[in-house]
């Protein structure tokens, strides 16, 4: 029985510097490769943030007292809410809204600063735009924190610092990211996103490429086996999420001041061995395409569920359950963890170790599968 030869690293060694030259060569795949990553981590980087400023407030006053009035001087005051203006009547309070005029619509009813200055719970209605909820809940709690702060002036609030008053003084401290600045949580996490997706897009384009232009025949009789060819195929989807990463941490860093606190050595093997797995899956993904077009719309068939359940967007905790489950076997997610503990926490090996050997048996296995599918497609 004939024992299959070992890897011959010299004929990989010409597959990859063929596969570098298409992608560097062509000045199309050349300016793919470098502008809309760029363009994406500036643009994220800008535009993509939780907190909500801007916007416009309605307020529709039917009490002439004082209170009312100090509430709206303190919605003016705040750098949250760029306008607020009044409404005459209950009737403007649809299209107020239907036109996007305003966020919420703040209503007031005749005896509310009466109330306050007998020292008696008000209340205060808020209608809210409910097509940008996420917007507005956050508008809402701005508007809360507000009316907190302006409440210890008021009779009902001054009664409750009397001694004899029960009081919980909570005092709001935040690790990690003192200031809750969401660039600090969202940046580090574009590093496994759009390395991720380029992985794929790269890896899963090589194969359907060749067999669009014809060349994958001549490749398959060359004296290079199966084997050697996908591996070497996976090494320059690699090289450029390693360059696309290290991209991504020096705009972060020095762009946009998100502090790096752990290992550089440590981030680099994390990002490595997530290589190697996003290539494994645009392997795959190649491997079951016969046009490039194909392969790109299964990149970002694979790449868009593996990224909307990974917690980089959203928490996994809020998720359902089986799709908490199905998340451990996504590399984009435990690639997240490692990095967000890198970036922030400055964590250890031993901190990381779960996250990574995950992210290590995920892409041995996707690794595993692709050289096996790429076999059977050869």
């Amino acid at each position: 029985m004939a024992v299959e030869s070992p890897l011959n690293w010299r004929r990989m060694g010409a597959i990859v510097r063929k596969e570098m030259l298409v992608l560097f060569c062509n000045r199309v795949s050349r300016m793919l490769l470098i502008i809309p990553p760029f363009m994406q981590l500036v643009i994220f980087g800008w535009a993509a943030t939780m907190e909500v400023r801007n916007v416009d407030v309605a307020v529709l006053n039917h009490d002439s007292g004082r209170w009312s009035g100090e509430i709206v001087r303190a919605l003016q005051g705040s750098p949250s809410f760029r306008k607020v203006f009044f409404l005459d009547r209950e009737a403007d309070i649809a299209p107020t809204l239907e036109r996007e005029k305003a966020l919420f619509v703040l209503v007031f009813g005749q005896d509310f600063s009466r109330g306050v200055e007998r020292g008696e719970p008000v209340n205060a209605q808020v209608i809210t735009d409910g097509r940008r909820s996420n917007a507005a809940q956050i508008a809402v709690w701005y508007l809360e924190r507000i009316v907190s702060v302006l409440g210890q002036s008021m009779p009902l609030g001054q009664a409750a610092e009397r001694p004899s008053a029960l009081r919980l003084d909570v005092r709001l401290r935040c690790w990690f990211n003192p200031n809750l600045e969401f660039r600090w949580f969202f940046l580090p996490n574009l590093i496994g996103m759009l390395s991720f997706m380029l992985g794929l897009v790269v890896t899963g384009l090589s194969v359907a490429r060749e067999r669009e232009m014809g060349t994958f025949d001549q490749l398959l009789v060359s004296p290079a086996t199966p084997v050697e060819i996908a591996l070497a195929k996976l090494v320059p989807g690699c090289l450029v999420g390693m360059a696309h990463g290290t991209l991504f941490l020096l705009i972060s860093v020095l762009g946009f001041g998100v502090p790096f606190t752990g290992s550089l050595a440590l981030l680099y093997t994390g990002m490595l061995v997530f290589s190697a797995a996003s290539g494994g899956v645009g392997l795959m993904v190649s491997s079951l395409s016969s046009t490039q077009q194909q392969a790109f719309l299964g990149a970002f068939t694979v790449g868009v569920p593996c990224i909307l359940i990974s917690g980089a967007v959203t928490p996994v905790i809020n998720m359902p359950v089986f799709l908490q489950y199905a998340s451990q076997f996504n590399p984009v997610r435990h690639f997240t963890a490692l990095v967000q503990g890198i970036f922030l926490k400055d964590v250890t090996a031993a901190a990381v170790a779960v996250s990574l050997g995950k992210i290590v048996c995920i892409s041995a296995v996707a690794v595993s599968v692709a050289v096996w599918m790429f076999r059977r497609r050869a």
